[in-house]
């Protein structure tokens, strides 16, 4: 009786999904105002507005402040109208990161990246971004995924 209900929800459930994003990337990134580098993550759910514009959520650890600290951001993603395989990107984002002592406050991200298709819902990303936190900024650059649901 359950898997006759679930068989019967199963379409309204995927009917009732806004068109979704995910991305998740990996690289490296400076420490506050250049000093050194470490590792970071991001990943990132966003809501399809259309085949260029994406909002959503991002997090991950690292920001140029702070190794351990974790950001949660609103944030952006603007394919630019130029090339078919190959197609330049604008990313930026505002949030929080949190974290210990000295790791936790308010931070922003802008840059750009190449969105390299790879099908019809997935690409290989690859760009870079500066971050600002606390008062102090860093460079991230970055790799990876972006699948369309």
């Amino acid at each position: 009786m359950m898997f006759l209900a679930g068989m019967l929800t199963l379409p309204v459930t995927g009917a009732a999904l806004p068109p979704l994003a995910v991305t998740g990337t990996l690289g490296t990134q400076s420490r506050a105002d250049f000093e050194g580098s470490g590792f970071g993550y991001n990943l990132a759910v966003y809501n399809r507005f259309d085949e260029q514009v994406l909002l959503g959520v991002q997090s991950g650890q690292g920001v140029a402040g702070h190794p351990s600290s974790i950001p949660v951001l609103a944030a952006g993603f603007m394919r630019l109208p130029f090339g078919r395989i190959v197609v330049p990107a604008a990313t930026g984002g505002v949030g929080y990161a949190f974290g210990r002592e000295g790791g936790q406050g308010y931070l922003w991200r802008a840059g750009g990246l190449l969105d390299i298709r790879n099908g019809r819902r997935s690409s290989l990303l690859l760009g870079s971004e500066y971050e600002s936190f606390r008062g102090r900024g860093g460079l991230a650059v970055r790799g990876g995924l972006l699948l369309e649901l």
